[in-house]
């Protein structure tokens, strides 16, 4: 990656990130663990599952550099809760799984997953505490291999890890005028995978967001202002991003509002001179029927059209979605915001409301579906690689979830465009210098077809390629790597708490103009998993 070098500034913009982060992430770990406590001591209900399971795959691998065919064995534990009380909520998922290489030892790996979210109102109406947790497997570089089958090893892979605390108070200081101020801090720590030696460095992100705004018959208004601040975990660069907005709404009719925005920045980007300039723009909202939302602004700003579009639709058996965006972003903003994909869950509950208003009712169906069809539980997005400096990220995904009464299909587009906002020289460890402008596209598809009441079909498919941007490095300017995953799985329930399943998976990694052959991995494998 390409980011900022060393400056030495001595301002105090922000903490030092070495021990000051050390501190942050200590103080993540007692607040989440205090969330956690709050809400067992609030909750009234109490839900918990816990499972086991085991499977045995068989790589056969092709290509340069591979390593030689052989089993693998895979023990895993999950556990899921769930907690509410009057005031405080909890829950989330775990799970851990222990890959086995058969004669093969340096490529056993340990692979964690964490999804918790928490929540407690402190002080009735008026403060509030959200707290998230999560840990994943992902990459480090959208150059590099990207198997979609955790037992075929790649050094890109490592355990990606997202913790946030999010302290805010709202409320209403007078007729129709409300205010809020929001405190989102959000820790990145990482480690290594298997014999992987790479992994990102302890990022931090802070977005302190504050509003006061008041709707008056058609029109309404409201001031913003935000402070959004990156420690890179590298080096005492600082980044941060001072802005201040005041917009004016008017709604022409129930289903149409339409708004003017403008306001002031003043940026700072390491060892640049700080950027100030005035940001004007626009928006709109349009909701013709309760099934379909048009919402999005755009603005200019110092790097020229800044927009967040986002349009849905949803039918009794399908929710379509299409996003658009493009402005500044950090590696853990963008890490807490989309840490593992495309979330199917999402699309199943909106595709459910016309059939399940109730939100309780209509969760407990997503969930009984996702596990009964075996749909995965995200979609395909681009890979969050870390950089050491803001980004200029462009975004645009589409993506539909059909459901029927046997077969029901998932399905994503994708296309990302990066871009450093500085192109310093770095000391980072090669693999994380690895050009950081960077486009890239993708599709995903996902089929599921009911066989009986116990045993379904599935198959999914995922492309992937990532472009650079630009020619003047020459280490990167012939490099396009594409990537290619396929699963076909047929699963059954052996008894209402065991199941299994057996399936075949195939993977290629493409390197444009490699002359030692593209390394790919074929695999067969079956498991078998008891709920307790």
């Amino acid at each position: 990656m390409y980011g900022c070098r060393r400056s030495g500034d001595a301002s105090d913009d922000g903490p030092a990130p070495t021990p000051r982060l050390a501190v942050r992430w200590r103080a993540v770990a007692v607040v989440v663990g205090g969330l956690a406590v709050s809400g067992a001591a609030h909750a009234a209900k109490w839900t918990a599952t816990a499972s086991v399971g085991a499977g045995e795959t068989y790589n056969h691998y092709s290509g340069p550099d591979q390593p030689s065919d052989g089993l693998v064995t895979s023990l895993t534990a999950a556990a899921g809760f769930q907690g509410v009380g009057a005031r405080a909520r909890v829950s989330g998922t775990l799970s851990a799984t222990e890959n086995f290489y058969v004669g093969q030892n340096q490529n056993n790996s340990f692979a964690p997953t964490a999804n918790i979210l928490g929540h407690v109102e402190a002080i009735e109406k008026f403060f509030f505490v959200d707290a998230t947790a999560s840990i994943t497997q992902s990459f480090i570089s959208p150059f590099g291999p990207q198997p979609g089958n955790i037992t075929t090893p790649t050094n890109n892979r490592y355990t990606s890890q997202t913790y946030s605390i999010s302290p805010y108070i709202q409320g209403v200081i007078a007729p129709n005028v409300s205010y809020s101020l929001r405190d989102d801090n959000v820790w990145t720590p990482s480690s290594h995978f298997g014999d992987s030696s790479a992994k990102t460095p302890t990022t931090y992100w802070n977005n302190v967001n504050g509003q006061l705004s008041q709707e008056i018959g058609y029109w309404g208004w409201a001031l913003q202002y935000s402070r959004q601040y990156y420690d890179n975990g590298v080096d005492a660069d600082k980044y941060t991003v001072d802005v201040g907005r005041a917009i004016a709404t008017f709604h022409v009719d129930p289903q149409l509002s339409v708004s003017a925005r403008g306001g002031y920045e003043r940026d700072r980007f390491a060892v640049a001179q700080p950027i100030e300039g005035t940001i004007y723009g626009g928006g709109l909202t349009w909701k013709p029927t309760e099934r379909t939302l048009v919402d999005g602004y755009w603005e200019h700003r110092f790097f020229g059209s800044s927009y967040a579009f986002q349009a849905s639709h949803r039918l009794p058996n399908v929710a379509l979605s299409a996003n658009f965006s493009r402005g500044l972003a950090s590696y853990p903003q963008l890490a807490v915001l989309i840490p593992a994909g495309v979330n199917v869950a999402q699309f199943l509950d909106a595709a459910f409301t016309t059939r399940i208003p109730d939100p309780a009712e209509r969760a407990q169906a997503v969930a009984q579906f996702l596990a009964q069809s075996g749909l995965p539980p995200n979609l395909l997005s681009p890979v969050n690689f870390y950089s050491r400096t803001l980004t200029l990220q462009q975004t645009e995904t589409l993506s539909a979830v059909w459901i029927g009464v046997l077969n029901s299909v998932a399905f994503t587009v994708f296309r990302s465009e990066s871009e450093a906002v500085t192109g310093q020289g770095s000391t980072l460890p090669a693999e994380l210098q690895f050009a950081s402008n960077n486009t890239q596209t993708g599709a995903g598809v996902s089929y599921s077809h009911r066989l009986s009441g116990l045993t379904n079909l599935t198959a999914t498919l995922t492309y992937s390629t990532t472009t650079p941007n630009n020619d003047f490095d020459t280490t990167v300017a012939n490099v396009r790597t594409h990537n290619f995953n396929t699963f076909v799985a047929l699963s059954t329930r052996f008894s209402p708490k065991t199941s299994g399943s057996v399936g075949v998976s195939y993977f290629v990694f493409d390197t444009a103009g490699s002359s030692g052959g593209n390394p790919s991995t074929l695999s067969v494998y079956a498991t078998i998993s008891h709920t307790f």
